[in-house]
């Protein structure tokens, strides 16, 4: 599933790594042929080998950078004070980053003259790096601009999650509003003849908008999904009483994980547009079943004799649908089929 709490973005080493062994490879025989016409084969070999020891600074240094681009991101009204700061971080780490593989020359040289020769003198090694920093002036420009451009796809995940969070509670506290009027209604009624009928389903009914509520998490143990579908079942029965359902869970499927109150909707469908049995009964068939990757759920009913369009039933569906499309993408399957007397709606989840 896709995650709605972005941790904020981490680039891998490994990553860092292979880009700037990209550059090198690139770079090496550039220098080799800049330097010589006809250059041998192990001139390209220390030419490359040269580049890889000048970018190892800079490998070593990006994630740093990286932060540095998150600490002074550029278009967020700041764009001056984020610019000043970024190029006095240049001014510093630019001489710095260039100057490591000339100090290890100058070490080596002092320390075995015949490998490298005489050691440069310290003005010479001051001018090589002044040189060398103004090189890689453009390294650090675009060190900093994919910096930026990671903060900027940071900021688009941070807001496509902010978004898919508000839609989802959306969609999960949305409630029919017929199904509140018509509990509401009954109620009112039902206080006319008993007091007790009525207190009970003023109970059922602020325990079904309690755990509306109160949910928080996107998913949450089948047990409890089920447990709030017990709760509506049992305001239906305290308003009308007369309810079949049936429910069938496979072993060890209690503690699967699934999006919390997915399966309401469903069940109201199934109540409002189900048809009823020869005594006047609602019938509910509700069947869990898992494989080693996925959860399926099958909530059947019995169908009208002549199908009869159905916005609410639509509408109910489309609501999951949105859901499931939010959290898993194209990763869940939801479907609706009549076969014959029976209509059922099929949910099959994959498993985080």
């Amino acid at each position: 599933m896709r995650s709605l709490k972005h941790p904020g973005h981490t680039v891998q080493p490994w990553w860092i790594a292979s880009a700037w062994a990209c550059v090198a490879l690139a770079w090496g025989p550039a220098a080799a042929l800049a330097a010589a016409a006809r250059p041998s084969a192990s001139a390209f070999i220390v030419a490359t080998a040269f580049c890889f020891a000048t970018f190892v600074p800079w490998a070593i240094s990006t994630r740093w950078l990286f932060r540095l681009c998150r600490r002074y991101p550029l278009g967020e009204g700041r764009d001056a004070s984020s610019t000043v700061a970024l190029l006095l971080a240049g001014v510093a780490v630019i001489p710095l980053l260039t100057m490591v593989v000339p100090a290890m020359q100058a070490v080596v040289a002092m320390l075995v003259p015949s490998l490298l020769g005489a050691p440069q003198s310290l003005p010479d090694l001051v001018r090589r790096t002044l040189v060398t920093s103004l090189f890689a002036v453009p390294t650090y420009v675009a060190v900093i601009a994919v910096g930026q451009t990671l903060v900027w796809a940071e900021r688009a995940r941070d807001q496509e999650a902010r978004s898919a969070r508000a839609e989802l509670r959306a969609l999960r506290a949305e409630l029919s509003p017929h199904f509140l009027m018509n509990a509401l209604g009954s109620i009112a009624q039902m206080a006319h003849g008993s007091a007790d009928r009525a207190e009970a389903a003023l109970s059922a009914l602020a325990n079904v908008l309690r755990s509306g509520l109160a949910t928080e998490d996107e998913l949450h143990t089948l047990a409890d999904e089920l447990g709030a579908v017990d709760e509506h079942l049992l305001l239906y029965r305290e308003l009308d009483g007369l309810l079949e359902y049936q429910r069938e869970v496979g072993d060890g499927l209690w503690q699967r994980q699934v999006p919390s109150r997915i399966l309401i909707p469903l069940v109201e469908n199934a109540l409002t547009h189900g048809d009823p049995l020869p005594d006047g009964r609602r019938q509910i068939d509700l069947r869990v079943t898992g494989g080693p990757m996925s959860t399926r759920i099958e909530i059947g009913n019995p169908a009208p004799a002549v199908p009869r369009p159905s916005k609410g039933l639509n509408s109910g569906i489309e609501q999951v649908r949105q859901r499931l499309a939010i959290l898993y993408q194209d990763r869940s399957r939801l479907s609706a089929e009549r076969n014959g007397a029976w209509f059922s709606v099929t949910l099959e989840v994959p498993d985080v």
